[in-house]
């Protein structure tokens, strides 16, 4: 029997949901509780936006990876080896946000923090950028729904991985401007994803044509 056979994408999707699941709510744990008297509540609060800024920051990032794995994968026809191996190293980098996102609250001006989390993100880009292509190149992709995929494992899809993994060196000479990086990168994401759809809604009319 072939691998593919027995391998299900039914399977690997739960699970994948499950770990995304667990590992977005372990984001709130990284909130202290206030403690003492009433008057010191709203200092107690005010304390923790870092933190905050934090867990939005990697609220974001960890819904953004599962949208595109749930898109990707409700069109993948089936599974080998090697695409369960890229999932698991994925999953394994996903499950490191939530630690490196508390890291990076308390000590957000330390280059310790800063490159921690970078390597995280910059991990869980690479990996899906990784798995994507396998899923292309390996012919696991329904024909017909190909072009919904190929703009995240195609040469602009590097960008994400790229500057994150960039931030990590830049991260050693100013946290800031590493965190500021990343900033650049948010804003100028709506705009590369309206490309990348408009290429995407070209794509289809211009295979029908022909």
């Amino acid at each position: 029997m072939d691998e593919r056979e027995i391998l299900s994408v039914g399977r690997l999707v739960a699970f994948t949901d499950g770990v995304f699941a667990i590992a977005i709510t372990l984001l709130v744990v990284n909130f202290d509780e206030p403690s003492g008297p009433d008057s010191e509540l709203a200092h107690q609060l005010t304390d923790q936006w870092p933190a905050l800024l934090a867990y939005f920051l990697s609220f974001a990032v960890i819904g953004r990876f599962w949208v595109v794995h749930h898109r990707v994968f409700a069109i993948v026809r089936r599974l080998d080896f090697a695409l369960l191996g890229f999932n698991l190293v994925y999953l394994a980098f996903v499950v490191l946000i939530p630690f490196t996102t508390e890291v990076l609250g308390d000590y957000s001006d330390t280059t310790e923090a800063v490159v921690l989390y970078a390597a995280a993100i910059g991990g869980v880009a690479t990996f899906n950028w990784l798995m994507i292509r396998h899923a292309l190149t390996r012919d696991h992709i329904q024909p017909d729904r190909r072009f919904s995929a190929a703009p995240f494992a195609g040469t602009a899809a590097l960008v994400n991985p790229g500057v994150f993994l960039a931030s990590i060196p830049v991260g050693f000479v100013s946290p800031l401007a590493a965190e500021l990086m990343w900033t650049a990168l948010a804003i100028a994401w709506p705009l590369r994803r309206r490309r990348a759809l408009a290429g995407v809604q070209r794509t289809p009319r211009q295979d029908a044509s022909r």
